[in-house]
């Protein structure tokens, strides 16, 4: 089926359309009627947006704008928005400005009173969560940690310590460093591995975050491809966290007056300022 001819016109507003991950059949047939009927695509890579409009059929004129260029772009944007032209963004794979370019343009189109409409498609985080078999509620997405030294090291420990879940993506030639991360801060947690998702090499599997490392060594070929990983939350965090709130309560009541002392507890801790002040002040009249 072609998608060439235009049938139909869309509003002027700039259409954030999410792309197949990997498997070209995995777009929407909405996202297909967006791509042939907008005036024009801006594309991440235009090569690789090409491959995609060509295997369904789309000839919509493209420019390239990534994140080198978009904030130099964005101006020439509104103006075609400001034609009344309708304009489709798309990234090379997944969700425009998830991890990829795009938030400083829709930025831009929101400031300067334009609509951003999304055209939602296939989504590694929600593939990955979904057969992972771990607690999908709550978890937070951190996208790509920093690419070294103390603040990779920082940002993954701080992601750890949330209550849910956490998934985020790594590049291949830094999963063997993340493996080794996971192994030494979380070595009983369990994680999920999704490599090539929705490509012909697809893997998924879940191992104990100790287990990481070996799982990659075995198989040379496994350092190849995106990767998306979900670690389950700790088994006991709520029991840490009272633990960890009484022993910071008592430090600092031998310091601080009761209720210093408890609101200061309760900003770090997350707990009720007011159940700590009653804890303390009725240890203290006992």
């Amino acid at each position: 089926m072609s998608h060439q001819s235009q049938t139909t016109t869309l509003p002027s507003a700039l259409y954030l359309v999410a792309t197949p991950i990997g498997c070209v059949d995995d777009i929407t047939l909405r996202a297909l009627r967006v791509l042939a009927t907008v005036d024009r695509i801006y594309a991440e890579d235009t090569r690789v947006t090409g491959q995609l409009l060509s295997h369904h059929h789309v000839r919509t004129p493209m420019t390239s704008l990534n994140a080198h260029s978009e904030e130099a772009k964005a101006p020439h944007v509104i103006a075609l928005l400001q034609a009344g032209q309708a304009i489709a963004l798309v990234s090379d794979a997944g969700t425009p400005a998830i991890s990829d370019p795009g938030r400083v343009l829709v930025a831009a189109c929101h400031a300067a009173g334009f609509q951003v409409v999304p055209i939602p498609g296939a989504s590694a985080v929600t593939a990955l969560a979904s057969v992972a078999g771990l607690p999908a509620s709550p978890f937070q997405f951190i996208g790509f940690l920093p690419s070294k030294g103390a603040a990779r090291r920082r940002a993954l420990d701080d992601a750890l310590q949330y209550a849910g879940s956490t998934l985020l993506y790594e590049a291949p030639h830094r999963m063997k460093d993340l493996a080794t991360l996971l192994a030494e801060l979380v070595p009983d947690r369990a994680v999920c591995i999704g490599r090539e998702m929705t490509k012909t090499y697809e893997e998924v599997v879940t191992l104990p975050a100790g287990s990481l490392p070996a799982w990659l060594h075995a198989r040379p070929d496994r350092i190849r491809g995106e990767f998306a990983v979900m670690v389950a939350p700790s088994p006991t965090p709520q029991a840490a966290t009272a633990f960890d709130a009484n022993r910071l309560l008592t430090a600092l009541a031998a310091v601080l007056p009761p209720s210093k002392a408890a609101s200061v507890t309760a900003e770090l801790t997350g707990q009720s300022k007011r159940t700590l002040y009653a804890q303390l002040t009725s240890s203290v009249e006992q």
